[in-house]
């Protein structure tokens, strides 16, 4: 929540992003979404873990910590920009937890759990619903029950992603430089 407000998770929000670091793992999670797809019905689950656990680690090692201010609501003062970020935050753990939920199947059931909590459908899990058709997030009680995402064509973005690989390579080889010199952050 920010400021008081109630958060109500909204894709429109999501898709209607103009920052660079939204599109970028929006796009990033997007493709992984069509990979997972294209992976497992073509039985090559042994790379999907692999690209689950490099898109975690770009989740949280880049989107995260470039945007940790602005999610917090601290970086521009402006609450709207810090909400949409938390929109695409959320919109990507819920597709991650949906897509990990096979293969780490207790703790995306933790996650889940906490999520589904936000879902304007969340109610309707406290009349019974939660078993019934059409399952989807918030209403179902289980992440076993729901389908893996259907990748959004729309919001694929090539050029993004390959601008945050240039970026993520450039820092990389500037670390790499500082290391080799011993010369400390400071």
């Amino acid at each position: 929540e920010s400021k008081g407000n109630k958060f109500v998770p909204s894709v429109d929000k999501v898709k209607s992003t103009s920052n660079s670091t939204d599109v970028w793992i929006s796009a990033a999670t997007q493709g992984l979404i069509k990979f997972v797809h294209e992976e497992m019905e073509a039985y090559r689950l042994y790379t999907v873990m692999p690209a689950l656990v490099r898109f975690v680690t770009q989740l949280t090692n880049w989107y995260v910590r470039l945007n940790r201010d602005r999610l917090k609501g601290l970086e521009s003062g402006d609450a709207s920009d810090a909400e949409t970020g938390l929109q695409v935050l959320y919109d990507v753990l819920l597709d991650v937890t949906v897509l990990m939920a096979p293969f780490t199947p207790f703790i995306t059931e933790y996650f889940y759990q906490h999520l589904r909590k936000l879902q304007p459908s969340y109610a309707e899990a406290a009349d019974g619903g939660g078993a019934s058709n059409p399952v989807k997030p918030g209403k179902s009680d289980s992440v076993h029950f729901l389908t893996l995402p259907a990748y959004d064509e729309g919001r694929l973005n090539e050029s993004a992603v390959e601008a945050m690989e240039a970026l993520q390579a450039v820092v990389e080889n500037g670390r790499t430089c500082r290391e080799r010199r011993n010369i400390s952050l400071r």
